[in-house]
Parts: C-alpha cells; structure tokens; sequence
C-alpha cells in the first residue's frame, strides 16, 4: 500500500509561519495535493499541542485523522533547533522528531523544558547536544525517531557549511546508533548525497519544511512508503530498512541555497551574485565580505565514491508555481488558484498530475507543454543562492 507523505512540516507557532495555519487546512490542502500522511508539526508547543488534543482522533496506533477529512492522516511531529559547544565554538542543527503517541510528546515536553523554552516557538531552541538529545529521547521510548533535517542547509544543517561536521560521529558522537534516516533538504538530491559513503547506511527522506498550508509550500517534497498497514510502527521499520519506494524533489538548483552568493538585498545597488563552487571564490566581488557558501559546495567537499545505489526519485515542481510563471502573476492570485482547482478536479490531486494523469480540458496550451516539460525533465533552473529561489527555465540548456 503506497502512501505519499510529508513528515516535515510547521504550525502557525513557528517564526515565520503563516498565523492561519490549522488542523483543517492542512488537511483539506493535502488532500488537494495528494499527500496521505503528513506531520503535525510543531507538536511540543503547548497551544498547538493543545490544538492537535482537540482535531485529531487516532484511527491505529500512532496514526491520527480529523473527522472534517478523513483521507489525510497525521503522525506527531516537530522540529527542534539543537545548539551546543563543539571544540570550543557554539554549533547548531534542526531535526526532525517522530512520536508515537501523545503520552510520549508529554514526556519529551517534561524533558525538554530543562534545556529551552517550549512555549516560545513552534521549533524550540535545545540548549543540549545532539548525542544527549538522542539518547535523552531514547530513554523515554525507543520507539521516537530523530531524524537530521536538511542536512547541507548552510545555517542549521548538520553538514552545512557552518556547522561543517564532517562525519556523522563527529557531530552525533554514539548518538550515531539511533539515526535511520536523513533529509534530503530543497537543495540536495538523493543523488548527491549518494555520492557521500558517510551515509551509505541511512535512508532518504524529503519533505517539505513548509512554513503554511498554501499549495506551492505543502508536500513540495515528498516521500513514498508501501507500507502493509498504515500505523506508526510499520512507518518507522520502513524508514529503518530503508523500505522507501521513491521520492518527489525539488531539482535542487531550485533551492534557496544551492550555488554560493550574496542576495541582492545584501547590497546598496541591488546586485545580485552567485557562481559555481568550482570557481573557488569565497569574497564576494561587490561587497568585499565573505560569501554564503551553498549545498553543492559542501556535497563537493564530501563526496568520496561514485553512487553505488539504485535511486527512485522524480524532480517536480510545484504546480501553483508553474501556472504563476508560465501565465504570469503570483502564486496568490485569484484566477491562478482558480486554474490550479481545475486541474486538480479534473486530475484527483496535484500528484496524480505529476505521476501522469493528463485531463486538461480547457487548460491553456502553454501550461499544458509546461507540464509536459517537468514530466520529461525538460527544464532547469538559475540557480538559488543566499535565501533566493532559483528561476524556472525552458529554454535549451546549451544555448544560455
């Protein structure tokens, strides 16, 4: 039985989230979508916990839906920001946490309320190191899953360029014994991080990290699991034994931080800057200061064999997003949401689209060419650097 999930994502309590972000809408808008499981959320924040105690009924063990859409289910879910003395310097890194019922998120709020303040966001600050978080999480119940969310991200991945461990040892210590699995983040693929032997014993996952419950956020990454029956412990074994059908990616040149560069709002005259990391600049040639480096210059730094796996992923993009682009406007205007809705009551979901169902019956002939570029993997990307989004390109690759 395969199920499409998203188990990343955030509440209305997170720092920069939308404030409409509810139960029912990340319900309805997954279902839209076609996402099956997704995350809670930010479930160690006191009022969103009280939230989820109040929506959500459990259908089997772990697994919770909300009568108003019986179709999504949800599994308890957060994430946490980890800061810690590595070697002298203050290091930080998000991860994602897994629970298996709300009795154990109590206890985990017991605990982590020693070490940060809960109630001030929907994504705390732990002031502990990864190796005691583990365990400290472990010893309340072998069954909580910790996983290394986006884990090339520059500013809060655990192999990002500031954090720039090296080693899953050397960051987790033998807290490396509990880690299943990794993210795969916006800007780096299941083939990137193939390349890298320090993670040939863990699974992939992407999701989306989405900050609202809009439809170019939610399940713009995603996982595919054939789970026999859907219920926490069947989910968690198949993250384990790597049981993972495929998943749906951002090209990672999309993401916000994949080439290195300076953003143009770093700049009196608005210029913007990025280059490859083969050019091995690292000052930025308009404001002399220190470049943000990306994604791929870490995975370059680190990759140490030609990728001895079998992948099964799919580049996407989301639809609400290419409707914008090819027909102009923004993701947020009317008549473009309006034409994302037909598509998808014509379609089922936006990944039914995706994985080829092909009713476009009034849908304008350049949206349907568009679609059937990302299908083919006809398109590329200006690439993200800095906090920037790359920009969608249809044009032939060798003639720019």
């Amino acid at each position: 039985m395969y199920k499409i999930c998203d188990l990343h994502i955030h509440s209305k309590f997170s720092g920069g989230a939308s404030k409409n972000i509810d139960i029912f809408k990340i319900a309805s808008n997954c279902n839209i979508k076609g996402i099956q499981l997704v995350g809670t959320g930010d479930c160690l924040h006191p009022l969103w916990l009280n939230e989820l105690k109040s929506n959500l009924i459990e259908t089997s063990n772990g697994i919770f839906y909300t009568p108003k859409v019986p179709d999504v289910n949800f599994i308890l879910q957060t994430e946490v920001e980890a800061i810690w003395k590595n070697h002298l310097k203050f290091k930080k890194a998000h991860f994602i946490i897994l629970f298996p019922n709300f009795e154990k998120v109590e206890e985990s709020i017991e605990l982590f309320s020693q070490y940060g303040n809960l109630a001030k966001e929907g994504r705390p600050k732990i002031y502990n190191s990864p190796e005691k978080l583990i365990f400290s999480l472990k010893s309340i119940d072998k069954d909580i899953e910790i996983i290394p969310a986006h884990i090339f991200t520059p500013y809060f991945g655990l192999f990002g360029y500031i954090s720039h461990f090296n080693t899953m040892e050397d960051a987790l210590g033998t807290g490396i014994n509990y880690i299943n699995s990794i993210e795969t983040g916006l800007s780096a693929d299941p083939l990137m991080i193939r390349g890298i032997s320090e993670f040939n014993k863990v699974s992939i996952i992407s999701n989306s990290d989405s900050h609202s419950t809009n439809f170019h956020r939610l399940g713009r990454e995603a996982t595919i699991f054939d789970l026999n029956k859907l219920n926490y412990q069947n989910l968690i074994d198949s993250i384990k034994k790597n049981k993972i059908v495929k998943t749906y990616e951002f090209k990672p040149s999309q993401g916000k931080y994949y080439y290195d560069g300076h953003r143009s709002e770093r700049h009196i005259d608005k210029k913007d800057y990025f280059c490859s990391p083969k050019l091995n600049i690292d000052i930025c040639p308009f404001c002399k200061k220190k470049l943000t480096k990306g994604v791929l210059a870490r995975v370059e730094e680190l990759s140490d064999q030609k990728n001895p796996f079998k992948l099964n992923f799919q580049y996407i993009v989301p639809l609400l997003d290419l409707i914008s682009i090819v027909l102009g406007g923004s993701e947020y205007d009317r008549g473009n949401i309006s034409i994302y809705q037909k598509l998808i009551a014509q379609n089922c979901s936006e990944y039914a689209i995706w994985e080829g169902k092909s009713n476009f019956n009034g849908i304008s002939e350049d949206l349907k060419e568009a679609i059937c570029k990302i299908r083919k993997g006809k398109f590329w990307f200006i690439p993200g650097h800095d906090a920037v989004y790359g920009k969608l390109q249809f044009e032939d690759y060798n003639k720019n």
